[in-house]
């Protein structure tokens, strides 16, 4: 049972910042940003203890004190690379939603070579 409960964790752990910043992308205006941070963050930071805390044995060292030590930074360098291609995404459908004309130099606008 302890091994189902972690593997839940770790695999919420994999999908918390896509479901977040999924949120975001689809309510822009209600989830600041800090928030999806501190959420992405913090609650991959408390799944990584807690799957931890399930797998502690007698012979698998101390992992649950580096999760609750440095589980932060492992949730924040797996937030990252998502931040970052959520920002991408963001760039491409900002610029494809443009209007004609919109991505041209003024020079080009004028029409005079």
């Amino acid at each position: 049972m302890k091994e189902a409960i972690s593997l839940i964790c770790l695999v919420g752990f994999a999908l918390l910042p896509v479901l977040v910043l999924g949120l975001r992308m689809v309510f822009p205006g209600r989830i600041p940003w800090w928030s999806v941070v501190l959420i992405a963050v913090g609650g991959g930071w408390g799944l990584a203890v807690v799957s931890a805390m399930l797998n502690d044995g007698p012979d698998t060292g101390a992992g649950h004190v580096g999760a609750l030590f440095f589980g932060w930074a492992l949730a924040l360098l797996w937030f990252l690379p998502w931040w970052l291609m959520y920002g991408v995404v963001h760039l491409f459908r900002r610029r494809k939603g443009r209007p004609p004309g919109h991505d041209r130099g003024p020079q080009e606008k004028t029409g005079d070579r």
